[in-house]
């Protein structure tokens, strides 16, 4: 078994999701309120907390944090952050694309915490 991600480890999972049209579904939505109100039925709480963590810890490793400075910020554990890193370093560059994007735009990253699983954009 690799240690790094195949091309078939990013790929394996499109045929599988690509029939219900939720694609289309997330192309179609028009602003941060849609998007709340789709989200919140399609996804259980957990999912949405789990998808908010991953997309901060992204942002904190992009940031510079090593990962004992997440840990100890968040809670996350280390095996977690790694997988994070993995996609961050090796993935299909979804996470470079959007963090690269939200840079340059008006969007800027304040904080995270174990208690909280939000996060705030100025």
């Amino acid at each position: 078994m690799t240690n790094h991600i195949t091309p078939e480890d990013k790929n394996w999972i499109w045929p599988k999701v690509q029939n219900s049209g939720v694609w289309e579904a997330f192309l179609a939505l028009r602003n941060e309120e849609e998007l709340k109100l789709f989200f919140r039925d399609l996804m259980t709480e957990k999912e949405l907390q789990e998808f908010d963590m991953r997309w901060g810890i992204a942002k904190m490793l992009d940031s510079g944090m090593t990962f004992a400075q997440i840990e100890a910020k968040t809670g996350i554990s280390p095996i977690t952050i790694t997988r994070i890193n993995k996609w961050l370093k090796e993935g299909c560059g979804g996470y470079r694309m959007m963090i690269d994007r939200l840079k340059k735009e008006r969007y800027t990253w304040v904080g995270f915490s174990r208690s909280s699983t939000i996060f705030f954009f100025l």
